[in-house]
């Protein structure tokens, strides 16, 4: 038995990127799966582009390939509104998500993935989440690791968690707070009923918003796999260039949304495992905050910043760099 799946994704103003991603999913074999491409109010100037490489995906899919042009907007709609919309026109049982300057490795990944996501007994539901791994690389092409959620593997090993023939493992909430990391998109399916009954991504939010939605998502879910294998190849985004939303974006900016989305985690939720998770993640970018305005010679701010990490996160060491930022900081900026 295998779930059918709705790959979705969104692009803009990158066709020959957008390229090697799309490639890679139609290179998946023996899969049950459509294509769903959200063309996020791009510059007409790309539009032939991506026409061209539209026409080959329609002739190889039929059906099963479409392509939903938003209007245009200066900085566009954003991933969690491109994302959102797509689902909404996403007939599969599960959705999955792929990054335009992003590629999948691993031709057999959807084929795993409907087999592993689908319900295998009538007493037994389908699952809400599988999770896999990506590599990622940076554009001198180094390669960085296994990113997101690489520990993942030991961790359940450690507690006897058996896989399937696929090498697939049931996972627990406590089993993925265990870990540093999160799962990325690239390597993500959820079951739509799921992504639907949470209300997707937030809109409002421009980055971090995967992990803000993971988080949701792991809590609210009831059955969770993961795949410790590599399934997808990962850009690091280039420092020099503003093209994605991680590059266009200060540090300081990058922290303060950090907060914002962290604070959204710990107003609604439940589990204490999911809270501690967003304590400890938040407690980190206050206090890169804090070093941040030290390092310019805002010593008030830096002060401000590091009693609000303290209070998050308590510790000696920390305490006593709280208390040296707050005493530098009552004599004003560049104290």
């Amino acid at each position: 038995m295998s779930a059918m799946i709705s790959v979705i994704i969104a692009t803009r103003d990158r066709p020959q990127l957008f390229g090697e991603a799309l490639a890679s999913v139609l290179a998946q074999r023996d899969a049950d799966f459509e294509l769903i491409v959200v063309n996020d109010g791009g510059d007409e100037r790309h539009l032939p582009a991506y026409q061209a490489m539209w026409a080959d995906a329609r002739a190889r899919l039929g059906e099963r390939f479409s392509v939903h042009r938003l209007v245009h907007r200066p900085r566009g709609h954003g991933q969690s509104y491109s994302l959102n919309y797509g689902v909404s026109q996403a007939t599969g049982s599960h959705v999955c998500f792929l990054d335009d300057d992003d590629r999948w490795t691993d031709d057999g990944h959807l084929a795993r993935v409907g087999r592993a996501v689908a319900a295998p007994r009538a007493d037994v539901p389908p699952a809400d989440l599988y999770m896999a791994n990506q590599e990622a690389w940076r554009v001198d092409g180094s390669r960085v690791g296994v990113l997101w959620i690489g520990g993942l593997q030991a961790r359940l090993q450690s507690r006897g968690a058996t896989a399937d023939a696929d090498g697939v493992l049931d996972v627990t909430l406590d089993d993925l707070m265990a870990i540093d990391g999160f799962c990325h998109l690239n390597a993500l399916t959820v079951r739509r009923a799921l992504w639907e009954q949470i209300g997707g991504m937030d809109e409002g939010i421009r980055w971090e918003c995967d992990r803000e939605v993971w988080l949701r998502l792991v809590e609210a879910a009831r059955r969770m796999r993961h795949h410790p294998g590599v399934m997808s190849w990962h850009r690091v985004p280039d420092p020099t260039k503003a093209l994605n939303m991680t590059t266009s974006l200060s540090t300081a900016d990058k922290r303060v949304l950090q907060c914002l989305v962290l604070d959204k985690v710990l107003v609604r939720a439940r589990h204490p495992a999911v809270i501690a998770h967003a304590r400890e993640h938040k407690a980190w970018a206050l206090k890169k905050l804090a070093a941040d305005c030290a390092e310019r010679g805002d010593w008030p701010l830096a002060g401000w910043y590091a009693r609000q990490a303290f209070g998050a996160a308590p510790g000696l060491k920390w305490g006593l760099w709280t208390l040296q930022a707050s005493l530098r900081g009552l004599g004003g900026r560049g104290a």
